[in-house]
């Protein structure tokens, strides 16, 4: 199903006390447009905390070749009674933005792991009218997966409410056109994982994830902004409650340009066009990246489930000294 992308209004208001992109809405011609107020350039920045260590990375600007950026903390040890650890990374592809975070505690420690990315590239499009616009049909895709986990079990008695919360945002701009897709994962200490999920653009039986088809009004003959960002967010155990959790989302190969089907005029004729980019990017064709996470993706993933193991072998090896312990008759 098709959505004209120039009717969509993204659900920014949650995310305004996030995001550093200014993002507000205006109205105008009788349809509402979100207005993105740009970077002036491409960038990515990772920060994660776990135990009060700390670890950050970024870059600003993108080259020809996919560029990343990672960092992994581990907080807590031997003899502390708790351990946490956080990792982030970030990917800038070709017409792409995708990457991943994981937070894990057990224990009464905490973690937070924050992962921005934008991607910016200009179009040109060129046809045969005289109309001086013409209608862009393209199509993006959006691929991910999350999970939560919390042992409600080891959980203090009486302790309800909030427990961390996995949150995933991502925007498509083109020219003075937005869509979004953002969706808020709120754990709970009961253990259950309450999902709220949002889009501006249409996809297949409402998922986040998938191919969403649009079409764009586009001056002709002038290079219009075209903007992909994410931003990927979790806090866990911040309260310091004594149980274990974590949170994981990989968002790759995440959001990516899928081509161009058409052009029209506005009474529907297909038109001969040519398209080119600032960055030399052929966006006639779905530039999809590689599915296969990379190593060090594996590696930072094992990193956010340390915790746990740690806590399931500190909690074998008490149970063990509390079975060799004399007991009293």
């Amino acid at each position: 199903m098709k959505s004209s992308i120039s009717n969509l209004v993204p659900r920014f208001e949650r995310w305004a006390r996030l995001a550093p992109l200014a993002l507000a809405l205006t109205l105008g011609m009788g349809s509402a447009l979100a207005q993105f107020n740009r970077p002036p350039d491409s960038f990515q920045s990772v920060t994660v905390t776990a135990g009060g260590n700390s670890q950050s990375d970024g870059s600003t600007g993108s080259g020809s070749a996919p560029s990343s950026a990672f960092a992994a903390v581990i907080g807590g040890g031997a003899g502390e009674p708790s351990v946490s650890s956080a990792f982030a990374t970030t990917t800038l592809g070709v017409g792409s933005v995708s990457g991943s975070l994981g937070t894990a505690f057990a224990g009464p420690g905490s973690a937070s792991a924050r992962a921005e990315a934008y991607l910016g590239d200009g179009l040109t499009l060129n046809a045969n009218t005289t109309e001086g616009v013409a209608r862009l049909h393209f199509s993006v895709m959006l691929l991910g997966t999350s999970e939560t986990f919390l042992d409600s079990t080891a959980v203090p008695g009486g302790v309800q409410g909030k427990a961390g919360d996995l949150n995933t945002l991502f925007v498509l701009g083109i020219d003075d056109h937005f869509a979004s897709w953002d969706t808020y994962k709120t754990l709970n200490y009961d253990g259950s994982t309450l999902l709220e999920s949002y889009q501006t653009g249409s996809g297949p039986n409402g998922r986040t994830y998938g191919v969403f088809n649009f079409v764009a009004e586009l001056p002709l003959g002038y290079e219009v902004p075209l903007d992909f960002y994410m931003l990927l967010t979790s806090d866990l155990n911040a309260a310091g409650i004594s149980t274990n959790g974590a949170a994981y989302t990989d968002e790759s190969p995440g959001l990516y340009w899928n081509g161009i089907s058409q052009v029209t005029a506005r009474d529907g004729t297909v038109l001969d066009y040519s398209v080119s980019s600032r960055t030399g990017v052929n966006y006639l064709l779905s530039v999809a990246p590689l599915v296969t996470p990379e190593p060090a993706t594996w590696l930072l993933a094992l990193a956010g489930l340390l915790p746990l193991m740690l806590w399931r072998q500190r909690a074998a090896r008490d149970a063990a000294q509390a079975a060799e312990w004399p007991q009293n008759p």
